[in-house]
């Protein structure tokens, strides 16, 4: 999709209507599990008693990390199945159904904004970015996670897979989501990679368990894999004044 374009193929009737049926069929099981979100609220640096908006929070497993961390979770969803899933995931929460395009929330009212995998789903990101913000505090940080298009599953994903056509699944590269964010007003507070398909293959094959090892094993690893090719890149955002 172009930068700055509106996806003229979908509509948000369609885009809900697929995440509805994909939350059907796969519940709980439709996204990655709860052991995949304490990092992002690590990463935030999240402190007890603040307020979190998660966008597009499907299942409710980061509002519950969120929760069980003491603070003040809210959770908003284009998919009304997606929602009834994250109430029950996490009971604490306020979550709701909407667009991002117009967040059922007051201005100025969270410390932290969470956009796991979905951003690149919005019909029209630059909007929806403009209203995240409507929603912060002016000192609020944000975490957003992005596909890079540059990888080989992108590439095959973008040519075969039906899911990544109905859901309007959009990827760029490191530098093109980079001019985005700081295009659209933010400062890039760091960039870090998605290792959760690392920390789950270690996991299955059991060697989770050795977590401290492991940790310096990557560390290693990715001094040598240049950030650009991460298969997608974990965005650390302030507002830039």
């Amino acid at each position: 999709m172009a930068e700055g374009k509106e996806n003229k193929i979908h509509s948000e009737d369609s885009v809900r209507n697929w995440f509805d049926r994909w939350y059907a069929e796969k519940k709980w099981n439709s996204m990655r599990n709860f052991k995949a979100y304490p990092v992002y609220l690590d990463y935030l640096n999240v402190k007890p008693g603040t307020f979190l908006l998660d966008i597009g929070c499907g299942p409710g497993w980061l509002l519950q990390t969120a929760s069980r961390r003491g603070l003040k979770s809210c959770g908003v969803d284009l998919s009304r199945e997606a929602v009834r899933l994250a109430r029950i995931t996490s009971p604490e929460s306020l979550i709701t159904v909407g667009s991002v395009t117009g967040i059922p929330f007051a201005a100025h009212s969270f410390h932290y904004i969470t956009c796991i995998g979905v951003l690149e789903h919005f019909l029209n990101m630059e909007s929806s970015i403009a209203e995240m913000k409507r929603v912060a505090k002016s000192d609020s940080v944000y975490c957003i996670m992005v596909p890079n298009s540059k990888t080989f599953y992108w590439k095959l994903a973008e040519k075969f897979s039906r899911n990544h056509r109905e859901s309007n699944e959009n990827a760029r590269a490191l530098e093109e989501w980079k001019k985005f964010f700081t295009t659209n007003g933010f400062r890039i507070y760091d960039i870090r990679r998605d290792e959760w398909i690392i920390r789950k293959t270690l996991s299955v094959v059991g060697l989770g368990s050795f977590s401290g090892l492991i940790r310096k094993v990557q560390q290693v690893i990715w001094s040598f894999v240049p950030l650009k090719y991460s298969r997608q890149f974990v965005f650390i955002l302030e507002i830039e004044y």
